[in-house]
Order: structure tokens, then sequence, then C-alpha cells
């Protein structure tokens, strides 16, 4: 291979990766308007409900603390410390829903015709290698040599990039789920420190209070006064239930946010906005493997 075909191969590459990335650009609209209506995410939710169900009070307790760590670690990653923000990277922002991998799934099968899950699809699946298959100047070019060949078969993994686009989908919902229960405890009781567990610890101390004034001997109005100086403990399955409870109504009042905000956020542009912005991170890795692992292929062909 001359200097001239190596040029040309790289440069037909690199066209086909920029025809590929504007295809799912071009894609966007209609995939914004296929998943993201009401009546589809309304559809998606009741597949999963119940196991989602479970999802949403872990995701809200550690949403918080995940943010905290994540602001911590800024500061000195600023300065050139490394590894925390390496350390942050691989906790996880919260425990998937279904819906959450259903929607990663079709963003990777349907807007970026990507394989998915590890299961080997269809090669019309794969958009980019089908556009380098089909181009008759690069393939027999690489056929020459494994080691090329291995690299242009051997594309980026796009899973870290399509999760950091879920979590950041995923946050927000959970953040509103922790900003309500934090709005509760500061409602019910005066103290926006309290969460799930605190809340239900504290109406299961009023309601406690409350029926055994209902039966003081001298009224209800007397037992109130009395039992504020020397309140009555709650059983173990009182403040149970009742910290069941809020985590109940948390968890319902965080489906519906999720169900309300894919579509709030398909009306108002910001879906559109948060798609092209993955196909340009997508992009990114693509021209990163060209440069590190396909270039120096080329390059050791045709000296």
């Amino acid at each position: 291979m001359t200097d001239l075909q190596a040029a040309t191969a790289m440069a037909e590459i690199e066209d086909c990766i920029d025809r590929y990335i504007a295809g799912c650009h071009s894609r966007v609209d209609g995939f914004v308007a296929r998943h993201f209506s009401l009546q589809e995410t309304v559809a998606l939710q009741k597949q999963s409900l119940v196991s989602d169900l479970l999802c949403h009070p872990v995701n809200t307790l550690w949403a918080i603390p995940h943010l905290l760590l994540k602001k911590i670690v800024e500061v000195p990653e600023k300065l050139g410390w490394r590894a925390g923000a390496d350390l942050i990277a691989m906790l996880p922002s919260g425990k998937k829903t279904q819906y959450q991998k259903e929607i990663e799934r079709l963003i990777a099968t349907e807007l970026l015709e990507w394989p998915w899950g590890g299961k080997a699809l269809a090669p019309s699946s794969h958009g980019l290698t089908e556009m380098l298959k089909q181009n008759r100047s690069i393939v027999p070019l690489f056929a020459k040599s494994a080691t090329a060949e291995e690299a242009l078969k051997e594309l980026p993994d796009i899973t870290r990039v399509l999760e950091s686009h879920s979590s950041s989908r995923a946050l927000v919902c959970d953040m509103a789920a922790t900003v309500l229960t934090l709005v509760m405890g500061w409602i019910l009781f005066g103290d926006h420190s309290l969460g799930i567990a605190g809340i239900g610890d504290h109406l299961a101390r009023k309601a406690a209070r409350d029926r055994a004034a209902s039966h003081f001997v001298l009224g209800a109005s007397l037992g109130s006064a009395f039992y504020s100086v020397f309140p009555p403990k709650p059983s173990f399955w009182q403040v149970m239930w009742a910290t069941m409870s809020v985590g109940f109504f948390v968890t319902c009042m965080s489906l519906l946010a999720g169900m309300l905000s894919d579509p709030s956020l398909k009306r108002a542009g910001l879906q559109q906005v948060q798609l092209h912005r993955l196909i340009d991170a997508v992009e990114d890795q693509l021209h990163l493997h060209l440069r590190k692992r396909i270039k120096p292929a080329v390059k050791q062909i045709a000296a």
C-alpha cells in the first residue's frame, strides 16, 4: 500500500463516520416522536411498574450523597488529582429501572443502529460497520493486514456514553423525589433534613400521641398537652408501616415525575438536544478510535 492509498483509506473511513453520524442526527426527531410521547411513556412504564417501584426509593436515598461526592471530588480534580474522579466514575448513580434500560436499548438499536447487550445482531443492525463494508476502496486494502482488519472491526464500546446519558436523565427524577421528601419533612414537621425513615418515625410518634390523647381520662385537650411532655413510644410495626407508607408515596410521585418528564422534555425540545449531544459524544469516541487504532494500522501497511 502506498502513502497515497493509505491517505485515501483514512479519508474514506472518516467520510463513513461523518455520514453515519449525520444519519444518526437525522433520525432524532422521528425517534423522539415515536418513543417520548405521553402515551408511549405510560405504555413502557406499565411493563416494568412493579420492579421499578423497588428501585426508586433506593435511588432517592442515594441521589444526594452521590451528587455531594461528585462535587467534593471536583476541587482536587481541577488541581490535577485524577484518581478520585476515576473512583467516583466507578460508583453507579443509582440502580437502573427497567424503563431506563429499555430506553437505552431503543437508543442503541434504533437511533444509533448499534448492537446492544452483547448479542450477535444482524450485520445490517450495525449502521457504521455496514457502511464500511459497502465501501469498496476500504475493505480490500484492510484485508491485507490482520491487525488493520481487527482495528476496523473493534469499534469502541458506546456503553459508557449511553450510561452517562441515562444517568443524567435518571438523576432529574431521583432528585425530584429527594426534594419532595425534604419538602414533606419541612411542611409536616418544620424540619428540612428528614429523610423517608425520619418522616415515618415522626408520623408514627404523632399517631401514637394522638391515639393516646384521645383516650386520656381528662379529655383529649389535656391528653394532648400531657403527652406532648411525656410522649408515648410507638411500636416497631407502627414505625415500619408509617415509613413504608411514606416511601410508597414518594415512590409513586417519583414514578409520576418520570412518566411526565420525558413528554415534558420532548415538548420543550430538550430531548432532541440531549440526543444530539449523545450522538456528538459517540462521534468523538469513533474519531478517537480512528486516531489510536486504525491510523497506526494504516501506517503499518504503508511502511
